[in-house]
């Protein structure tokens, strides 16, 4: 489950932060590379590009023309030197939009799952449900999930109650579609989710505050 941090009065949600490795964008083996700022705020956006034609007598076309992306926008509360600076280095090193990171937003986990939740058959893309095995308790609607064999992220679009025997599987729903086939050894991350992303500017900067503290604001696109 996602932790809480006080600072001062206000009660905020750690992120984590992990820049990329040679071997694996999802590699969080070097401790040295992992942060946890404090965020103030968050807001999270499902993005559809469309194409919109409007004929002369005012009927529409609408055609999907890219994929779906999930984007955040973090707000950073007032810090302290060491730990703003931890941040902005790092976000810095970004080269702008150049190099992908990870991130682990503070995105609310309402379900119970425990255990290990495998894909139970093989999967085209282009799909929006597979069957799983393995695991126990219950995954919401809303919640966000990953596949072991790639770097989307995806929403689930019906609750799941993890009570599978020897003869039954589990239904997972999840929007988007599929965009990178599964097999049954692909396992299901439910919980602190990480995503690969980039910033959604050339340009990283703060501010400064009468009292010697900083903050800053940055976005973040998903990569797909």
């Amino acid at each position: 489950m996602v932790s809480f941090a006080r600072i001062g009065n206000c009660l905020f949600r750690p992120i984590t932060v992990v820049t990329n490795t040679a071997t694996s964008k999802l590699s969080t083996s070097d401790a040295t590379r992992e942060i946890t700022p404090k965020v103030a705020s968050m807001d999270f956006v499902s993005n559809n590009d469309t194409r919109i034609t409007t004929s002369t007598s005012g009927r529409t076309q609408r055609i999907k023309v890219a994929a779906q992306y999930w984007s955040f926008k973090f707000q950073c509360p007032a810090m302290e030197d060491d730990d703003f600076f931890n941040l902005f280095q790092l976000l810095v090193q970004q080269d702008g939009q150049v190099n992908p990171f990870v991130i682990i937003p503070p995105v609310p986990y309402r379900g119970t799952a425990a255990g290990t939740v495998t894909v139970s058959d093989d999967y085209a893309a282009g799909v929006t449900t597979c069957r799983s095995t393995g695991g126990s308790g219950t995954l919401k609607k809303g919640d966000l999930i990953k596949f072991s064999n790639h770097d989307k992220v995806y929403m689930l679009t019906v609750d799941v109650n993890l009570n599978q025997t020897d003869s039954t599987e589990d239904v997972i729903s999840f929007y988007p579609n599929l965009v990178t086939p599964l097999t049954n050894t692909t396992t299901i991350t439910y919980n602190n989710v990480p995503f690969v992303v980039y910033l959604d500017g050339e340009k990283t900067s703060y501010s400064t505050n009468i009292d010697g503290t900083y903050r800053c604001q940055f976005g973040c696109n998903e990569e797909i």
